[in-house]
């Protein structure tokens, strides 16, 4: 790691934080280098206009984003394009449905709460997953608003995105998946889409060890 990385490291209070950013620095090395051939120790990182980290003179143009929740950790990565990820565990005692009509578009809510009731609280976390994944891809932020893109999920898993028109953004861009990692979390995946649209392919990955084909379970 470089030195900003491992004082950061060491700014975290808990050994077992401190354990889960030392693997999150290794699988995020140890995956670029997969794809790219270089050192893990050699990549250099900075970080865009709104905080988002890039990489420093990459040998070719990779995308990519880290996410963390509890003892899980999922890295993306994609060539050229933008790419978000986002994982949450749902054993949460807030109030999730409160956040919901706080911060989703009128669309979402209608949709959420026209759920049978054994349903929200799994469909909450779809939604929030989704919009994490797709605001860690543009890059800039919750100054986007939670409020001003919806999504909406159609038949054979189909999941479709709108917008409004001070976003400026376009639904046909896009392409995101959803993953459930374990029973109690959830994953979503936002990429910027390519012609044709990209595949995306899921690994399990001991970091610097070895990746092997991710078994749902």
């Amino acid at each position: 790691m470089s030195q900003a990385e491992r004082e950061r490291q060491a700014r975290y209070r808990f050994a077992r934080d401190q354990h889960r950013d030392l693997v999150a620095r290794a699988l995020v090395r140890t995956t670029l280098s997969r794809y790219a051939g270089r050192d893990p120790g050699a990549w250099c990182f900075t970080r865009g206009e709104h905080g988002k980290p890039e990489l420093i003179d990459p040998p070719i143009p990779l995308r990519f984003n880290l996410s963390h929740s509890r003892d899980l950790v999922v890295f993306a990565v994609s060539l050229e394009h933008d790419v978000g990820v986002d994982i949450e565990t749902i054993e949460r005692r807030n109030d999730v449905l409160a956040i919901a009509r706080h911060y989703f578009s009128s669309r979402e809510v209608e949709d959420l709460f026209a759920l049978p009731e054994a349903r929200q609280r799994d469909r909450f976390f779809d939604y929030w997953t989704l919009k994490e994944a797709y605001i860690k891809a543009r890059g800039e932020g919750i100054s986007l608003g939670l409020g001003n893109f919806s999504f909406l999920f159609g038949g054979n898993d189909t999941i479709d995105i709108g917008f409004a028109p001070k976003l400026e953004d376009d639904p046909a861009a896009w392409q995101f998946c959803l993953y459930r990692p374990q029973e109690n979390y959830r994953m979503a995946v936002a990429s910027h889409r390519g012609e044709p649209a990209r595949d995306v392919h899921l690994l399990e990955a001991t970091p610097l060890q070895d990746f092997r084909p991710w078994q749902q379970t």
